[in-house]
């Protein structure tokens, strides 16, 4: 399987969130690089619906993430 950021062009830009999350994977660790690439490109919208990778959710955040991440107040030690 590739791991090469594999965008597909939109007609438009999606300017609803749920329009969003069911056109790409928001928690793919290529999101970066494919949102990059759509900019270079020009283009004014882009999915993820023909990517291999559409399915990985590796970079998916737990509550546990933030539990262990929360920066301590004074007097909490």
């Amino acid at each position: 399987m590739s791991i090469t950021p594999c965008p597909s062009p939109l007609p438009s830009a999606l300017r609803d969130e749920t329009a969003v999350e069911v056109q790409r994977n928001l928690f793919c660790f290529n999101y970066d690089a494919c949102l990059h690439l759509a900019v270079k490109r020009g283009w004014d919208g882009w999915s993820c619906r023909h990517c291999p990778l559409r399915e990985q959710r590796d970079c998916e955040p737990r509550a546990r993430d933030y539990a262990e991440s929360r920066p301590r107040t004074q007097g909490q030690e």
